[in-house]
């Protein structure tokens, strides 16, 4: 799987249906044809992407809602990114 470039934009894909659940996000998306749940940090970063933001970006509001520095979270960050992405559930903003 490829990680998510740092400096590329991303937002969640408007096809996607989801619908949040306290905690939980809980999408289907009929391009993907599957049932998606996401919840703790990975809820934190889709509802961030709710607007086109970088790596940078999404790094800084997790570290700004948890008890870690922006450059710690980075990594995980990425991969998350790239599992959205080669999912279809995220979109490259322009």
């Amino acid at each position: 799987m490829r990680r998510a470039e740092r400096t590329e934009r991303w937002m969640r894909d408007p096809a996607l249906h989801a619908v949040e659940m306290g905690e939980e996000f809980v999408m289907m998306g009929l391009a993907q044809g599957e049932y998606y749940s996401v919840k703790g940090v990975a809820a934190t970063l889709w509802r961030h992407l709710a607007e086109p933001r970088d790596v940078t970006e999404l790094c800084v509001l997790v570290a700004a809602e948890y008890d870690i520095t922006a450059e710690r979270c980075r990594a995980d960050v990425e991969a998350f990114l790239g599992q959205l992405r080669d999912r279809r559930m995220v979109l490259a903003a322009s």
